[in-house]
């Protein structure tokens, strides 16, 4: 259970660092600013519903190590950790991605002037640093995951 459990926040690290260093990157350089926000806009419910699977699983696998450990302690570090990385993740997609997207179709409703700033910017400004912020906890809280996994044996 442990590797299975192991594998699927490998699987779930992976995803998040090939979207953050090489999907959004390659978005923003070869299209236009509006389009690639589209482009990783329709990818984000994906993204998050790939997350919460690969969570989902590693969590399950880790609770069901839990009685295997013959009374010995340790497990629950791992497993609190996990459920950082879940809880983060659902906030993200359940809560702030709304969020997010309702700022930023005001946002272009609203039509600023170039360089111009508005509260619909802010507002959309304030949560992709929310929404990076708990991707970043979401990925720590998976390496540290990792770690106690190993040192768990």
């Amino acid at each position: 259970m442990r590797l299975l459990a192991a594998a699927a926040i490998v699987c779930w690290l992976g995803v998040m660092g090939f979207f953050a260093a090489v999907v959004a990157p390659a978005a923003f350089a070869a299209l236009d600013r509006e389009a690639a926000g589209r482009f990783v806009a329709a990818i984000f419910p994906r993204y998050y519903a790939v997350g919460v699977g690969l969570g989902g699983l590693a969590l399950l696998a880790l609770l069901l190590r839990l009685p295997l450990r013959d009374g010995r302690p340790g497990g629950w570090l791992s497993l609190l950790l996990v459920a950082a990385m879940l809880g983060s993740t659902l906030y993200a997609w359940l809560v702030v991605l709304p969020a997010a997207h309702a700022a930023r179709e005001a946002l272009r409703l609203a039509a600023p002037s170039a360089g111009a700033v508005s509260t619909e910017g802010l507002a959309f400004t304030r949560l992709h640093r929310l929404s990076s912020l708990l991707n970043g906890v979401s990925m720590l809280a998976g390496v540290l995951g990792l770690v106690a996994m190993g040192l768990r044996r």
